[in-house]
């Protein structure tokens, strides 16, 4: 009897170390994520644009496709590639010479910082590549992000203003989704 009374006293606790070992630990939904891979469709303005030989702004649909990676909570590099997805006439503003822009794709080292949670500013640099001609532009821009914790996931609303040198200016506003991991 002595022997079944010590039995039943080490059996609970051997089982709550099993039971303990086998729970799984849940998720951190707080877990900070240093990469991002993002797509958005925008809506791109050219100021600069011809219409039936006159200068009106253009308006194009364009695709990103944004990589970027966090330092830390605040801070973040990315390249950010965007191509305007119809071929469009503008007046370069440095000589107004008529040029065609043949789905040009713009690749941009952009450095961002969030001001809040959801909301931050980038600042950068690339090239604008086309088959004629190719033009250095800057970018400076805001998004706001809506995070899905489930999923990893954020929901993005951007705005971008990009001046390409010698050439034209351009406004993006866009709306996509980012995968962190």
């Amino acid at each position: 009897m002595i022997i079944n009374v010590k039995n039943l006293l080490v059996l609970p606790f051997l089982l709550i170390g099993f039971f303990g070992f086998a729970q799984e630990e849940p998720e951190n939904s707080d877990e900070f994520h240093h990469h991002s891979i993002a797509v958005i469709i925008n809506h791109t303005t050219i100021f600069q644009g011809l219409i039936d030989g006159e200068k009106k702004a253009v308006f194009v649909p364009s695709w990103a496709l944004d990589y970027s990676y966090s330092f830390n909570e605040k801070w973040a590099l990315g390249l950010h590639n965007d191509i305007i997805i119809e071929n469009f006439l503008i007046k370069k503003y440095s000589d107004g010479e008529t040029l065609e822009r043949n789905t040009p794709i713009a690749s941009v080292i952009v450095g961002s910082y969030k001001l809040t949670k959801q909301f931050g500013i980038e600042l950068g640099a690339g090239m604008e590549f086309d088959e004629d001609e190719n033009f250095a532009l800057a970018r400076i821009g805001a998004e706001y992000a809506i995070e899905i914790p489930k999923h990893n996931l954020e929901m993005l609303f951007a705005i971008d203003y990009d001046l390409i040198f010698d050439a034209y200016s351009s406004i993006n506003i866009g709306f996509g989704i980012a995968k962190l991991f």
